[in-house]
């Protein structure tokens, strides 16, 4: 009985595989809701697995080529991490990380590379990804008053919690959502709408968060993709919103002017107090890595600051370095972190796990390249060639200060990923 109920509904519970991909993605800029993307990891997890299973992996993945160069570096990063975590002394506390983050991401890419080759699935992939953070958006303006908005601070000591992780969150959105206006061949009002948004982003970036790295990233980013896209008319239009923003800001806000100006300064980018006290903490980050250069710590930031505890830095550190010492010793378990990717990946898996990361990359790089030279003009093509163009470029910047290719990065930069992929060999496959 239960073997016919089965057979009936088999392919129905394998259809829910991209719903729940799409509901899992759509969720990953929100803070709240962890219980919505945890369901609809997990199912979709269940029904993939059911799905190798029942009908074996020589079928579920038959259209991905096993020797694709960047499927081959994903698994030596794999391969790294899990040495990285065999290796370490806090297994436990790496064995978490790789469950919720690496494993996330993991099967984020492989779902995407199997279930969203139609080439209509893809793109409702990217109408949930814009619309996730334009979600975000509408419902941060709404709770809040523009004249909270203009006191962040505030606004976030009112444990406002929607504004948490905005900042970078938007480093990967805004470009996103430009490459696929810049692609997109939507309605005038769809397109409207999202521009409308995207300017809404931008005014929350600049504005109300007063973020200087991604502010930076944004606008580099956008100024690239505009330049590759040779629309300098609407290039010209952004500058003056900027311009205008800026007005805004000197006016009615000074003291956020004085600090977005420190951008073109010099220091900012050579001192300790431009820097917000980083050089402290790569200083103690690179001691770290010094005693397991090759394979890490084990997978996960996190412990960074129980690592320093635990294996006698902060000791040496207090009198030789009082301000790294303070740093680590205040921060604590899951706050304490290297604000650097490159650091923050030889603390995590060492040389190993960051050469396996970077060829990944470069794999997908190339792939990038090839799509932009066959000049292909629909819209996936030209999403790639902008959008996630500018979304690396975004990434490659703000990843200076920030080590972002775990948690809600890690998702859906590997979705990015998948998605160059799948246009790839789209287009192999079609002789473009």
């Amino acid at each position: 009985m239960f073997q016919n109920f089965w057979l009936k509904y088999e392919e129905r519970l394998y259809a829910l595989i991209p719903p729940l991909a799409l509901i899992y993605i759509f969720f990953q800029p929100f803070n709240h809701f962890a219980g919505i993307r945890n369901i609809a990891f997990y199912g979709m997890l269940l029904f993939f697995v059911i799905k190798i299973a029942r009908r074996g992996a020589g079928v579920v993945f038959h259209e991905i080529n096993g020797k694709d160069s960047a499927i081959v570096a994903l698994f030596l990063l794999l391969g790294a991490i899990l040495i990285s975590i065999v290796f370490s002394d806090y297994k436990i506390d790496s064995l978490n990380a790789f469950r919720k983050n690496f494993l996330c991401q993991f099967v984020v890419f492989f779902i995407i590379l199997t279930e969203f080759r139609n080439l209509k699935k893809l793109k409702s992939l990217l109408y949930a990804v814009v619309l996730s953070f334009i979600t975000v958006t509408l419902i941060i303006l709404i709770k809040n008053p523009p004249a909270a908005l203009f006191n962040i601070l505030e606004a976030k000591a009112n444990k406002e919690t929607f504004l948490g992780g905005y900042a970078l969150n938007a480093a990967f959105y805004m470009p996103f959502t430009l490459g696929y206006l810049l692609s997109s061949r939507d309605k005038l009002a769809i397109k409207g709408f999202f521009w409308s948004m995207l300017l809404a982003e931008f005014a929350l970036v600049w504005l109300y968060y007063s973020s200087r790295t991604t502010l930076i990233a944004v606008l580099l980013s956008v100024i690239f993709m505009i330049v590759m896209s040779k629309r300098y008319e609407m290039l010209a239009m952004i500058l003056a919103v900027v311009l205008g923003v800026g007005l805004v800001t000197y006016f009615k806000k000074p003291e956020l002017f004085e600090r977005h100006k420190t951008l073109f300064s010099f220091q900012t980018y050579t001192s300790n107090v431009g820097l917000s006290g980083r050089g402290y903490i790569w200083r103690g980050t690179v001691d770290m890595i010094k005693v397991s250069p090759v394979v890490g710590h084990g997978y996960g930031w996190k412990k960074i600051a129980t690592v320093a505890r635990e294996d006698g830095y902060l000791e040496r550190w207090k009198e030789k370095w009082p301000e790294t010492y303070d740093y680590f010793e205040k921060a604590g378990y899951g706050r304490a972190n290297p604000h650097n990717l490159a650091l923050q990946m030889l603390f995590e898996v060492g040389i190993v796990g960051l050469a396996a990361f970077i060829l990944f990359w470069v794999t997908v790089f190339i792939k990038i390249v090839k799509i932009i030279r066959q000049g292909a003009d629909d819209e996936l093509n030209c999403f790639v060639k902008y959008g996630v163009v500018g979304v690396l470029v975004a990434y490659a910047i703000i990843n200076t200060a920030n080590g972002l290719w775990e948690e809600t990065y890690g998702v859906l930069t590997f979705m990015l990923a998948a998605i160059t992929l799948v246009v790839y060999e789209y287009n192999r496959c079609n002789d473009y």
